[in-house]
């Protein structure tokens, strides 16, 4: 998956720990390839309650940590992460404005400068549903799609 972030526009990649408590060791080595000071933006997009908070530890002052997943449960947060004015959102859809978004969308992947197709790593048949849930909660696939002949 950190070869496919790379095709899809990262420019650098960390695979963090399975221990690493809050991504704390990953976020202070966001902060070194930054030169201290941390992302202007960070996005936790895992649905991992635990990791909640990780964005905030990766952002500078005055940065922005999105939550993309849509955690709804209680979790318990640091507030010291929050220092110094840090911003921390969770836009429904990302703010998307569709009447204005859709089509800009709809024209970048037309120019194929939005990779979509090249997203799904796998197509199932609505019989191999259970087979897709299973592959999606063992992390097998970037985007597994069902296909409804």
């Amino acid at each position: 998956k950190l070869e496919m972030a790379k095709m899809f526009g990262a420019t650098e990649v960390i695979l963090a720990e399975k221990d690493d408590v809050g991504l704390i060791r990953a976020s202070a080595k966001v902060k070194e390839m930054l030169g201290g000071r941390g992302a202007d933006y960070a996005f936790e997009c895992t649905a991992i309650p635990a990791l909640g908070a990780a964005p905030l530890a990766m952002i500078r002052n005055a940065g922005t940590a999105v939550q993309v997943s849509g955690i709804e449960e209680e979790i318990t947060i640091d507030m010291r992460l929050f220092e110094w004015d840090k911003i921390y959102i969770n836009p429904l859809y990302g703010k998307c404005r569709p009447q204005i978004d859709f089509p800009i969308l709809m024209q970048l992947y037309k120019n194929g400068q939005l990779k979509l197709d090249q997203m799904i790593s796998k197509e199932y048949s609505l019989d191999e549903l259970q087979h897709a849930f299973d592959d999606m909660l063992a992390g097998v696939n970037a985007k597994g799609v069902i296909i409804f002949s």
